[in-house]
């Protein structure tokens, strides 16, 4: 036998293994590309990294490996060997995330294919809540809890979660009237008020119940309306109300498991091959041995000569180093600005930062590229739109000159995505979220909300039951609608934190700057920890809060908190004054 023909037959088998059929011409052509290597280990790598394209290629239709498809995997195979800038860093909008839904019959995430608007109907807006309830009950499945001394195997949380209509059933009803302490019932469902008078109700796809409160004890968190919660009580059936004695958020997951069980390679953009280049052990080695850092800078209000030359200074600081990225969140003009005259003088602003970033950082022209996210108080799209999250992109006919004088700059989607190298990131720019969610906790009245309109800045609990919240609820916005408004087809998708990105960015004006350490990292000092293994963090606002700002070391995984001297005689520093933990006083 030939040694074409052995390659030949290698390459047949190789794919059959893998359940595809691979076509006489795909199989001639690809046995004359590989014909030239001479050890059959190499062979064996290429042929691996072929057929693990084309399992995941969604251009595959059935196991038919055509001469196109294989075409195609060369060269993307080929491009795996040169590192670009687009692999490196991606930015990913909103409107262009997939959108996955979970099936509980094939116990699988599918995705969903069809095209969204931002306006949808009242359909959507109650497929938003199912999303998040049924993701959150999946993950119940997994978490274990202590064994009931009757199996071998300790139950899951998932395992003792009853459903409401099953308890409004009118044996289940008879079975657990007056259930006692000793044998408590389990739901999992939506905090919700469906009628006046400040009676809480919990719901599930199944049905509501209404709920007594009076006599629970509440855990760590924040348990505001539209929060997924884990209540345990006793059901009584003569007044149809479930006592609640203790109430917690649902265990949070680490990205590691969530991932295992999504079971898709194309979780965080609609670009297959962008998603195969992800995995691409180049990138893996890239992001631990290249010492990068992104730059997080919040509320640059161009139209303040104060604030944009302490911007200057940042830049010029940064212009030798040249980060992988400087992402600029809005608001870029202050308030003293008429709305008639916004878009022109935001226009007018930009184009002049965009010739100072020519001119005078050529290296962070070159090198850096500037991700710019809208803020609350821009509003250049007018106020119907202002409070509506996702936010559009800045319109092309205000930042075209920028983006001409700049060419490394992207505009995009408050809230929006990066993705360095394997790293995912999650960036938002809303104001008042903490307070929102501390503020509409089920345990608050009304009247004492007055009390509670700030966030104290040295309360790292306050800040610690945020984050859990978030973690559990795998969702960014977790107060009712009427409090933080969303664009319903678009909420569940462009706002889910599942699976658990690696850094999320909350930039709040209204909130202390912050940022967490994983859990399962003793040496850290820092006092607020995050259970899921991901990094969370406000920078605060850069014109407000005395020119703090944030910067994410890539390869430590770590936040820097930084901050400019507030004077006028430290204007010539360097990136190593800059680049470091704000109680230093950069600079001084």
């Amino acid at each position: 036998m030939t040694e074409t023909a052995r390659l030949r037959r290698l390459i047949v088998s190789t794919f059959s293994l893998n359940g595809l059929t691979i076509q006489e011409k795909s199989c001639a052509h690809l046995a004359q590309q590989l014909g030239p290597l001479e050890t059959t280990e190499e062979r064996d790598q290429w042929l691996e990294k072929i057929v693990d394209y084309v399992r995941s290629s969604n251009t595959n239709e059935g196991n038919i490996v055509t001469y196109e498809l294989l075409v195609k995997a060369l060269k993307f195979c080929c491009d795996l060997q040169v590192l670009n800038d687009e692999d490196i860093l991606r930015v990913i909008p909103a409107y262009k995330l997939p959108r996955y839904r979970y099936c509980a019959l094939t116990k699988k995430f599918l995705r969903i294919s069809s095209e969204t608007s931002m306006f949808g109907n009242a359909q959507s807006k109650i497929s938003q809540y199912v999303d998040r309830y049924t993701v959150i009950r999946q993950r119940m499945s997994r978490i274990k809890t202590v064994t009931d001394g009757t199996l071998n195997q300790p139950l899951t949380i998932g395992d003792k979660i009853r459903d409401v209509d099953y308890l409004l059933s009118s044996g289940a009803g008879l079975k657990f009237n007056g259930s006692s302490k000793k044998n408590p019932i389990l739901l999992l469902g939506i905090l919700v008020q469906l009628k006046e008078g400040g009676r809480h109700y919990l719901e599930d796809p199944t049905g509501a119940i209404p709920l007594d409160l009076s006599k629970t004890d509440f855990k760590k968190g924040f348990f505001s309306e539209n929060c997924c919660v884990l209540a345990e009580g006793y059901f009584c059936h003569d007044r149809e109300v479930f006592s609640v004695t203790d109430m917690a958020l649902p265990p949070s997951e680490r990205t590691e498991i969530s991932k295992i069980y999504f079971g898709e390679s194309n979780i965080y953009s609609d670009d297959n091959d962008h998603n195969l280049h992800s995995c691409n052990p180049k990138l893996l080695e890239y992001e631990q041995h290249k010492q990068r850092m992104i730059v997080f800078v919040c509320d640059v209000f161009l139209d303040d000569p104060k604030v944009v030359k302490k911007f200057h200074t940042l830049l010029n600081a940064y212009n030798e180093v040249g980060p992988v990225a400087i992402v600029m969140m809005g608001d870029y003009l202050s308030c003293r600005v008429p709305s008639h005259r916004y878009a022109q003088e935001l226009k007018a602003h930009l184009n002049e930062l965009g010739h100072y970033i020519h001119d005078m950082t050529p290296v962070l022209c070159k090198q850096t590229t500037f991700v710019l996210l809208s803020g609350p108080g821009d509003r250049y799209c007018g106020a119907a739109g202002a409070s509506i999250l996702p936010r559009p992109t800045i319109p092309a006919c205000l930042t075209e000159e920028f983006h001409r004088l700049v060419p490394r700059s992207v505009f995009t989607t408050n809230p929006c995505r990066l993705q360095y190298c394997t790293q995912q990131i999650h960036i938002i720019r809303a104001d008042g979220l903490m307070n929102k969610t501390a503020n509409y906790d089920v345990r608050l009245k009304s009247m004492d909300r007055k009390k509670y309109s700030s966030v104290a800045e040295t309360d790292d609990n306050t800040v610690n039951n945020y984050i859990k919240t978030l973690e559990s609820q795998s969702h960014l916005i977790t107060v009712p609608l009427d409090i933080c408004p969303t664009y319903w087809p678009l909420a569940s998708h462009s706002l889910s934190l599942y699976p658990m990105p690696d850094l999320v960015c909350i930039a709040d004006a209204n909130a202390p700057e912050y940022s967490t350490r994983n859990s399962n990292d003793p040496n850290s000092s820092n006092t607020k920890i995050s259970s899921s293994g991901c990094v969370f963090f406000n920078p605060s606002s850069f014109a407000r809060n005395k020119y703090t700002f944030s910067v994410y070391m890539t390869a430590q995984h770590q936040i820097e908190e930084s901050q400019l001297p507030d004077d006028e005689e430290d204007t010539n520093m360097d990136s190593d004054d800059i680049v470091a933990p704000k109680e230093k006083h950069i600079g001084r």
